[in-house]
């Protein structure tokens, strides 16, 4: 009986202890305003990078 009461104790309290903190959420929080999306010249010069490093693999694949 002892040896029963040792396992079935710590399985009952964790059970437990995963209702009440499921119930303790938290609610949504309001999301700030949204900017205007705006574009600076870093975003657009990465863009040009990464179109310029494919053509560079493709070229090389291509004459190897």
């Amino acid at each position: 009986m002892n040896a029963v009461r040792f396992y079935v104790f710590p399985i009952v309290g964790l059970l437990l202890l995963a209702l009440f903190e499921g119930s303790r959420g938290q609610g949504l929080a309001p999301s700030p305003a949204a900017e205007a999306p705006f574009s600076d010249g870093k975003t657009i010069d990465q863009g040009i990078a990464c179109v310029l490093l494919v053509v560079a693999l493709v070229v090389t694949y291509l004459f190897h």
